[in-house]
């Protein structure tokens, strides 16, 4: 029986990667030289955002953002003033510094293989260990996490994401004390600039403790994400949402394990230390230029500032 499992599961593997392969190169084919051409003026025309020309980053975000160049200036300028004014997230970028080391040591994140028809990407992320960490463990996650999602940003053009969050080893003291409503309005609001499509959230193997913290989560998003994120009991359950190549070996996909995906990710991020301490991946807004709005938004209650860039829903 598992001999026709492993069978079933590579005949359909490669006919499901010949399909996204040419999807992939479909999508690459069109560069958006125009958008991109539009993304790089504003930018260097836009006095507190850094003056970007990586046209393959650029042209991701656009993807990233459907298509919609005014979306896009939107997203970029909410991201690069996450990236100035949420230090504890943001700050310092080494990947062998002690918080991101740490983070390393305890989780991994991981991107699959293979896209969805959809091409959308599947991120999995999994606990190593629910050891005790001193601190703030949480914004040590988020912050390694955020350093993954860039660097993927980077390599991969993707229409949207699909987050796999296995809780089996998650450390109760740190869900139940350190996900608080403001850490989770900051998270939020990052999550809804990056330039991507989030498509759903898929949580497994969860704590009967998570209730309260999954009742803040929904009270603080829309409806239309309320409907996009779901728990599951039984990890094999996420299999009636997205295809088994796109989904790890030990969660009952095709894909590469949990681990394997996860020790890929960390090599890399490692590989490009340069680039998260002095490359595109540590550059901010200057806030200091920021033009100032008399009028306080929703971005100036978060964080503390006067702004002029409208709220971007999360779609």
């Amino acid at each position: 029986m598992q001999r026709d499992d492993d069978k079933n599961c590579n005949v359909t593997a490669a006919v499901g990667a010949d399909d996204l392969q040419t999807t992939d190169v479909d999508r690459k084919l069109q560069p958006y030289d125009e958008e991109v051409d539009k993304l790089i003026e504003w930018l260097r025309d836009t006095p507190h955002l850094p003056n970007i020309t990586d046209r393959a980053w650029l042209r991701n975000c656009f993807v990233g953002r459907k298509l919609r160049i005014e979306r896009t200036k939107e997203s970029l300028d909410g991201y690069f003033c996450c990236r100035s004014l949420i230090d504890e997230f943001f700050g310092v970028r080494d990947p062998l510094g002690d918080d991101v080391q740490t983070a390393m040591r305890k989780t991994w994140f991981g991107f699959s293989s293979n896209l969805t028809d959809e091409g959308y990407q599947v991120i999995v992320t999994r606990n190593l260990t629910d050891e005790d960490v001193p601190g703030r463990y949480l914004d040590q996650w988020t912050k390694y996490f955020y350093m993954c999602i860039d660097w993927n940003l980077k390599r991969e053009t993707v229409n949207g994401v699909i987050i796999i969050y296995d809780m089996a080893t998650t450390n109760k003291n740190e869900l139940l004390t350190q996900v608080t409503p403001n850490f989770l309005r900051k998270s939020l609001q990052c999550s809804t600039f990056f330039p991507y499509k989030l498509i759903q959230v898929h949580f497994i193997n969860v704590p009967s403790y998570a209730a309260v913290v999954f009742n803040i989560l929904k009270s603080l998003v829309p409806k239309k994400i309320q409907s996009r994120i779901f728990m599951h009991n039984n990890p094999s359950d996420v299999l009636q949402h997205i295809k088994k190549e796109c989904i790890p070996s030990d969660l009952g996909g095709c894909d590469k394990s949990i681990k394997e995906l996860g020790e890929l990710c960390k090599e890399n991020i490692v590989a490009e230390r340069e680039m998260f301490m002095n490359g595109i991946f540590s550059l901010k807004a200057d806030m200091d230029k920021k033009p100032k709005d008399t009028n306080s938004n929703e971005q100036s209650e978060l964080f503390g500032f006067d702004g002029n860039f409208k709220q971007l829903n999360i779609d």
